[in-house]
């Protein structure tokens, strides 16, 4: 997800916004609950159009390629022109990524992952273990992912040196058991390498696992909420956490901290039935780490951060 926003746009924001009520938690900090009231803030579709689309799309930051898997994996420009292909036909797709400085297409493969040089349009084999999920970092410098699951229980993280190709992997996660659920076992499929590759966070149901690369050391930081999905910012700053009782938590990850409880708006019933929760909703961050995407519902919502103030945006047209 790859959008900008305008500084007028920003400004309007900032004008526009509410002012929260607070709440105190246990023994720190306040935190912030913000009630989804109407807004008058009106943004233009196609202003969150890329984003919107990167959801369902392997896309560049810039939107100038997308990558597709069609018997091998090819890379076409915006206007749907092919630029280049390369691999060979896999069983399934285990994720892709752009490299935010628009230099590389890695894609997760069986047996390894492929680098894409997008300049000289050559591939390139890592020979790393079977991961899913990869995500370039912030600078482009490293990937992460999680070994497959039907390979490696629980699935270890693998943070790959995309200049050496070398590679580490974290210990085994626990067996952890998500609360609002008895049984089922924690999954996480939004990942996110900083700190130079030396720290990784991975969100997912009712919380975060925070790896120390250099040290080994996993910590598991639960919300204690009932988070049905998660998600973390490329930056690796802040993760999200969609509470199916109609609110969303949003956490800072340094401080492991709760910094902001949203309240979201009522779902409409189903069937005229009964009033829809936010099972299986999942946010998803802007590049820029300016806006929180949830994509459920009709037309979705857009959210600021770290106000909590929701954007109204005409319905989109899904590709």
């Amino acid at each position: 997800m790859r959008f900008v926003a305008g500084v007028a746009m920003l400004a309007c924001l900032a004008a526009c916004q509410s002012t929260p009520k607070q709440t105190t938690s246990d023994g720190s900090d306040p935190i912030v609950t913000t009630q989804a009231s109407p807004t008058s803030i009106t943004m233009p579709a196609e202003a969150f159009d890329l984003s919107w689309r990167q959801l369902d799309h392997y896309l560049s930051q810039d939107g100038r390629f997308e990558a597709r898997h069609v018997n091998e994996w090819m890379v076409v420009t915006r206007d749907g022109k092919e630029f280049g292909r390369f691999g060979t036909a896999a069983e399934r797709i285990l994720g892709a990524d752009f490299s935010p400085d628009g230099h590389y297409l890695a894609v997760a493969h069986p047996d390894t992952v492929i680098l894409y040089d997008l300049r000289t349009k050559q591939p390139k084999a890592l020979f790393t273990p079977a991961v899913e999920s990869i995500r370039f970092s912030a600078d482009s410098a490293y990937l992460v992912g999680r070994e497959d699951y039907q390979k490696v229980r629980n699935g270890r993280l693998v943070v790959i040196d995309v200049a050496t190709g070398k590679w580490t992997a974290s210990p085994v996660p626990p067996q952890i058991e998500v609360s609002n659920d008895p049984g089922k076992s924690w999954y996480s499929g939004s990942f996110a390498v900083f700190d130079h590759g030396k720290q990784v966070v991975a969100a997912g149901s009712d919380g975060f696992l925070h790896w120390a690369v250099d040290s080994q050391k996993l910590a598991w930081v639960p919300c204690g909420c009932g988070a049905d999905t998660g998600a973390v910012n490329r930056a690796g700053s802040l993760v999200a956490l969609v509470i199916p009782d109609n609110k969303l938590s949003l956490w800072d990850v340094a401080g492991r901290r709760e910094q902001r409880v949203w309240a979201l708006p009522e779902r409409p019933p189903l069937n005229g039935d009964y009033q829809l929760r936010y099972f299986g909703v999942e946010p998803h961050f802007t590049e820029d780490g300016k806006w929180l995407l949830l994509d459920g519902g009709e037309g979705g919502q857009v959210w600021s951060i770290p106000d909590g103030v929701r954007v109204q945006i005409p319905p989109r047209a899904r590709n």
